[in-house]
C-alpha cells in the first residue's frame, strides 16, 4: 500500500477516537525504553533500542501527546524524531495507541534517505500505577522521498514509566 495512503487511513483515528485516558490524573509525561527486532518481513536480522519521551495529553488538542523518539540500531545508525501519540482505546489495564514521527537518520544508506517517517500501533498493559509494558508494531519509511524506499517493519517490547 502506498505510504501516503496508509497514513491517510491512520490519521482519522487520531482525531475521531474518544478520550482513552480520561481516568488518569495529570502528569508530566512518560518515558519509554525498549528493544526491537527490525526487518520482520525479511530476515528479522536487525536489533535496536528505542527510547522516547511522551508528553501528557493535550486536552485542548484532541488529547494528542507530543513525543520525541530516538532509535539506536545495532549497526550504529541513529534515528532522531518528533511526533505524536494518540490513545485509541482503554479497557481496564489494557489500552491501544497509534503514533507518527518524522525525523532524521544519520546513516541513510539502508533506508534510502535522511528523512524518515515512523508509524506504529501499540498495545499497553498497566502493571502498576506508574509502570506499563508495551508491544509495538512499527514501520519506518522515507515515504518515497529518496530514490530507494525499502522501508522496514519492527516489533518493539518496551516498558513505560509515568513521570
Amino acid at each position: 500500500m502506498n505510504f501516503f495512503l496508509r497514513h491517510l487511513i491512520i490519521f482519522p483515528f487520531l482525531f475521531l477516537s474518544g478520550h482513552a485516558q480520561a481516568s488518569q490524573p495529570q502528569h508530566v509525561g512518560e518515558v519509554k525504553l525498549g528493544g526491537a527486532i527490525w526487518n520482520l518481513m525479511d530476515e528479522a536480522d536487525r536489533n535496536a533500542v528505542h527510547g522516547a519521551f511522551i508528553y501528557r495529553p493535550l486536552s485542548s488538542f484532541y488529547n494528542i501527546q507530543p513525543s520525541a523518539l530516538i532509535i539506536w540500531a545495532d549497526e550504529g545508525q541513529h534515528y532522531f524524531a518528533i511526533g505524536a501519540h494518540k490513545g485509541l482505546y482503554r479497557q481496564g489495564k489494557f489500552s491501544l495507541s497509534v503514533a507518527f514521527h518524522a525525523g532524521l537518520v544519520d546513516s541513510p544508506e539502508e533506508l534510502g534517505d535522511n528523512v524518515e517517517f515512523y508509524t506504529a500501533l501499540g498495545a499497553q498493559y498497566q502493571l502498576t500505577r506508574n509502570w506499563s509494558a508495551e508491544v509495538e508494531l512499527g514501520h519506518i519509511s522515507n515515504g518515497g522521498l529518496g530514490e530507494n524506499n525499502p522501508g522496514s517493519e519492527g516489533l518493539t517490547l518496551s516498558v513505560r514509566y509515568v513521570l
